[in-house]
């Protein structure tokens, strides 16, 4: 029946298209002097330009998410400088760096809608894949910062911040209808509604629905034998999902939220459960509603206060066999809530001041485990308190073309017992008026989430005091670019991590025993025409090793990572052609093996010339077929083959 609605969907804009109205106005074609210039949230709370702000900063727009065919956030950040996924057929995840940890749910990264934190309570984990808040479609640009995030964002942004920057409701300027039909059984629907009103008034909002049967027949070596069905894991890929965002802005006041609610089957058959059992399976549900009020007292200083409430919702069934056929049931309940004030100001002169406070209340943590027939409680808790988070900064102008910026940040949160304080410094020098180079150094903890407190106790019995990870971030940056539209960048880049999450070797307790490093170096070179004709390529060098195993090579960790993306437009801009290569060098498999390197190319062309109102777009995933392998952290194997070649074909009405 859903694919029946969905088809519908594709096939009314040919219906209809004729009525339709003038299609959005596209704001995204920026060039590279423009992107220079675009006000960055996460770099720093000042709004400050991409060239100016004191981190190295990769931007996407709406416009690249449409011609590259990017379907969700992970494919987006796939894309970016420093970055690369990973999926075990549940979840994505996403490595900075070198630096991936399996199972961690992306804890170490801090995500954020429109400046507002989106890692949940329970995990910290943050959602990349379909149970993602928004809909590509909803995007206006992606902002991802590496290096930890010390001086404003404080917990989460270890790693580095990822800021998902939406659409108003004028980018649609009317009603849109889109419907996605693509490989495996895949279908998406969506509806959205934008307007500007005369009286200023921005309003959006939007509503979508993905179904996928998933690959039918997955084959696992290690589970090939009759009593296993030979390996075949039939209809364990299912997927489905449902969104409703929205957003509302009047003069100060800015009014948004958003809600999902996704379903996975999950067939891999972990830590001892039933292999090709269809009781196997997740579902996640998260909210956020965010009121923001923004106000510039006079030219030089401007305020903001936000208030917010946010929930996430998880439960899995897990079969098992080992003494009598039974149904492990895992829930969590997380809910929070909290606000923000900030007072930004240049009123002396040479400083560009900001000054925060951050509060948050983890109203419940709760974590609840049971087993039916009989029934047993395997875990019951419930944690509540208190994060507060002092920060500032100062952009000291030294020279015309020099700036020092210094920041601190004091953190107490409910899940430590000592206040954190962590500094971030940035040089800043502009000898050009096309170049600039940066130094950069910050700092930053992760405290250990509600699970990570839960799981001595829920395994062994005891509850020792688990402390913060700890990262300092080191990095020299330069940057240059012409007037016709090329920019280059060459980055250095140095993290020393200590007290990290793991398994003590000598007692099994989760503990602060991991020591890492990373060394590295990064480069790109970025040109855009007027013509949109686009061309962008990237390499990252990470060596990431295991200090407290004497330097080795860290498992999942690959030391070279290339990128290349070409965008053209065809038969007088008719058709736009976007092109992606991704390079993914070796990895070291968690039982000593090795994940070797692959090679991803994606072909998506588009168009918005057929029908008045009408964008038609046809991607092609996986180009080559290649059926390369991800680390996956199992009890059974440590690979995981993924999908091959995949089609998607979409259509978008406006009117």
């Amino acid at each position: 029946m859903r694919a029946l609605i969905v088809l519908g969907m594709l096939l009314m804009p040919l219906a209809t298209a004729q009525a339709a109205g003038k299609a959005s106005e596209d704001l995204t074609e920026l060039s590279i002097e423009q992107l220079l210039n675009v006000e960055i949230i996460s770099a720093s709370r000042l709004g400050q330009k991409a060239s100016q702000a004191p981190s190295s900063v990769s931007i996407l727009t709406a416009n690249d998410i449409r011609t590259f065919g990017w379907r969700t956030l992970a494919d987006a950040l796939n894309s970016m400088r420093g970055l690369f996924t990973s999926n075990d057929r549940n979840y994505s995840f996403v490595g900075v760096r070198g630096f991936i940890q399996s199972g961690d749910y992306n804890s170490r990264v801090l995500f954020m809608i429109d400046g507002q934190r989106m890692n949940e309570n329970i995990f910290d984990s943050g959602n990349i894949g379909q149970e993602f808040m928004l809909d590509m479609d909803l995007v206006e640009r992606i902002e991802f910062i590496p290096g930890s995030g010390s001086t404003i964002y404080g917990a989460n942004a270890f790693l580095g911040l990822i800021n998902v920057v939406t659409k108003k409701g004028k980018a649609l300027n009317g009603a849109q209808i889109a419907g996605e039909v693509g490989s495996f059984d895949t279908y998406k629907g969506r509806v959205s509604v934008g307007k500007q009103f005369d009286n200023g008034a921005d309003v959006l909002v939007s509503a979508s629905h993905f179904d996928t049967q998933g690959v039918e027949d997955l084959y696992f070596p290690a589970f090939d034998d009759p009593s296993t069905n030979n390996g075949i894991a039939h209809n364990m890929d299912t997927e489905r999902a449902d969104r409703l965002f929205g957003r509302m802005q009047f003069e100060e006041f800015t009014l948004s939220g958003g809600f999902v609610d996704r379903y996975k089957r999950v067939p891999t058959a972990a830590f001892g459960a039933v292999f090709n059992d269809p009781t196997s399976h997740t579902y996640d549900r998260q909210f956020f509603t965010n009121l923001k009020y923004e106000k510039a007292l006079n030219a030089k200083t401007s305020f903001m206060a936000k208030g917010f409430y946010q929930g996430y919702d998880y439960m899995a069934e897990d079969p098992f066999n080992d003494a009598g056929n039974y149904v492990y049931h895992d829930q969590t309940s997380g809910r929070w809530w909290g606000g923000e004030a900030q007072l930004t100001t240049s009123v002396f002169d040479g400083h560009r001041l900001l000054f925060g406070l951050e509060y948050q209340y983890d109203q419940t943590q709760r974590q609840f485990g049971y087993v039916t027939d009989p029934y047993q409680i395997y875990q019951d808790s419930d944690l509540s308190g208190h994060r507060v988070e002092l920060y500032a900064q100062d952009d000291i102008q030294l020279l015309d073309n020099l700036v020092f910026s210094a920041g601190l940040r004091l953190d107490q949160t409910h899940m430590l017992k000592r206040l954190q304080l962590n500094p971030r410094l940035g040089l800043i020098w502009n000898p050009l008026e096309n170049t600039t180079f940066k130094l950069l150094y910050s700092s930053t903890f992760r405290a250990p989430h509600a699970w990570n407190l839960d799981y001595n106790n829920y395994y062994y019995g005891v509850s020792p005091e688990l402390r913060e990870e700890q990262i300092r971030s080191y990095e020299a940056i330069a940057e240059w670019h012409s007037h016709a539209g090329l920019k280059l960048l060459v980055s250095l880049f140095y993290n020393d991590i200590t007290e990290l999450l793991k398994a003590n070797p000598d007692t099994a307790l989760l503990d602060n025993v991991g020591k890492y490093h990373a060394y590295g170096a990064e480069w790109e070179a970025e040109k855009r025409w007027d013509s949109g004709r686009m061309f962008k390529a990237s390499y990252t060098y990470s060596l990431f090793t295991n200090e407290a195993r004497q330097g080795v090579w860290a498992y999942g960790s690959p030391q070279n990572i290339f990128k290349l993306h070409y965008a053209e437009p065809l038969f007088d801009d008719f058709v736009r052609l976007g092109i992606e290569n991704i390079y993914i060098g070796d990895r070291k498999t968690f039982q000593s093996g090795k994940a070797d390197a692959y090679n991803l190319v994606n072909l998506n062309v588009s168009t918005d010339r057929l029908m008045r109102g009408l964008d038609v777009s046809f991607g092609v995933y996986n180009l080559f077929d290649s059926h390369y392998e991800m680390l996956i952290n199992s009890d059974r194997f440590d690979l995981l083959q993924m999908n091959g070649r995949e089609f998607r074909l979409k259509l978008q009405l406006t009117f």
